[in-house]
């Protein structure tokens, strides 16, 4: 009996598969030949999901909002989306905009000093 498998076009231009097509054949040495040139490549013969037969869900949502619960990440990515003033803003400008962020900063600190304690915070 001859081994059946799955091949796939490549972008390397074929006139037997195009490119993404799927199809499944006998392994021959025509096949073998296209295979090593790259016209086509093995596949694993498995089908894609499809609303009857959905991916299992790995987590549930509970699980889900736990771990967003838990990690600091999205924090600093909200922080990340806050418009910060243009880097030629006022330091006072800079202060103002740190505290509306609970940005901690030393007293004395130079317009230069916050926007690089900014710039570490916000990543």
């Amino acid at each position: 009996m001859s081994q059946r498998i799955t091949v796939e076009g490549t972008i390397t231009p074929s006139t037997f598969l195009a490119a993404g097509a799927r199809r499944t054949v006998t392994r021959t040495a025509f096949v073998e030949k296209l295979i090593s040139k790259g016209f086509i490549r093995v596949v694993e013969d498995t089908p894609s999901p499809t609303v009857a037969d959905p991916v299992p869900v790995q987590e549930t949502m509970a699980e889900v909002e736990q771990a967003a619960a838990t990690t600091s990440e999205p924090a600093r990515l909200e922080r990340r989306i806050v418009e910060a003033p243009n880097r030629n803003g006022s330091r006072e400008e800079w202060a103002k905009f740190l505290d509306s962020q609970k940005v901690a900063y030393p007293d004395g600190a130079t317009r230069n000093e916050l926007i690089e304690r900014w710039d570490s915070v916000s990543g």
